[in-house]
């Protein structure tokens, strides 16, 4: 919290929060507001003694809350906004805005998972078409910050039948190994990448996900009884 952010909140104690107006469908009134984590708007009053919060919805950045307007707030208390249907797929597109700013995302289910893209400078998360998205979402992704592009595997396995997230062998340097998520699993020496299959991979990830779980029963009992 910085000085400035400090002083809003004192204020909204002793005056009360800014209301803009009225919700035209909820009929209730919107408040713009600042908090620990930054400004936002708030939909409806929060009782006292109730577990139920009110919505709220984060302001995006560079948006100060002297600019916040009364359809900019419904706006963003409408998010996740459903920009239409992906023509290849028939599977819905969306746009919302998340932790590390606003994006779109293609949502393919269990079995084709989430497909998601930042938007640039000069989308708007309120106002950006279905078109627009699909332009973004055609594009590759790009690496995270501070991660070393991803390596391509040596062989694409499909997809996993619980999540749909993708499953594949890689080159590691004690030779390939099977891939999924954060599991990762060695081929047999007896076995060569060009016969591996989805469910021969899938065996060896159960097991390796197994001994796993038991190595960390064994530290724990350890750690009891040296305790």
């Amino acid at each position: 919290l910085d000085p400035e952010q400090i002083e809003k909140i004192l204020k909204q104690k002793t005056e009360g929060p800014e209301e803009l107006g009225i919700h035209p469908e909820e009929d209730k009134p919107i408040y713009v507001m600042t908090g620990r984590y930054g400004p936002y708007v708030q939909l409806g009053d929060e009782l006292e003694g109730s577990k139920k919060k009110p919505k709220r919805a984060s302001l995006p950045k560079g948006v100060n809350m002297e600019n916040v307007t009364l359809e900019m707030a419904i706006g963003l208390l409408s998010l996740p906004r459903t920009l239409g249907t992906h023509p290849e797929t028939g599977c819905k597109i969306q746009t919302n805005l998340g932790r590390f700013g606003p994006y779109v995302v293609h949502d393919q289910g269990k079995e084709g998972g989430k497909d998601y893209r930042s938007l640039k400078a000069g989308d708007d998360v309120l106002t950006i078409t279905l078109e627009r998205a699909l332009e973004l979402l055609a594009q590759p992704k790009r690496a995270r910050r501070g991660s070393a592009k991803a390596t391509p595997p040596l062989k694409d396995l499909g997809k996993h039948p619980e999540d749909g997230e993708a499953v594949g062998i890689y080159d590691g340097k004690y030779g390939p190994y099977v891939k999924y998520g954060k599991v990762n699993a060695s081929l047999p020496k007896d076995m060569s990448v060009e016969d591996m299959t989805l469910e021969k991979a899938l065996e060896l990830l159960q097991a390796k996900a197994s001994s796993k779980k038991s190595t960390r029963g064994r530290k724990s009992t350890k750690s009891k009884a040296e305790n």
